[in-house]
């Protein structure tokens, strides 16, 4: 029977949970500044938002390693 890596899942979890603000602060940051400001913070508010999504993707990509030990 195959256990489940346990470290392996809360790295993905912990990862996870950080990628919440980035997801969050991003486009509250493009709709507050982004379409009327300067096109810089349009720029740091995407690379904000791509954060938050590589920080979700790669937390999955972990958890799902931890519960298939892949």
């Amino acid at each position: 029977m195959a256990r489940s890596n346990q470290d392996k899942i809360i790295a993905g979890l912990f990862r996870l949970a950080w990628s919440f603000p980035f997801i969050f602060i991003g486009p509250a940051l493009f709709i507050g500044k982004g379409t009327g400001g300067h096109w810089s913070w349009t720029a740091i508010s995407l690379v904000i938002m791509a954060t938050g999504v590589f920080l979700a993707v790669a937390g999955l990509r972990l958890v799902l390693k931890g519960f298939f030990n892949d």
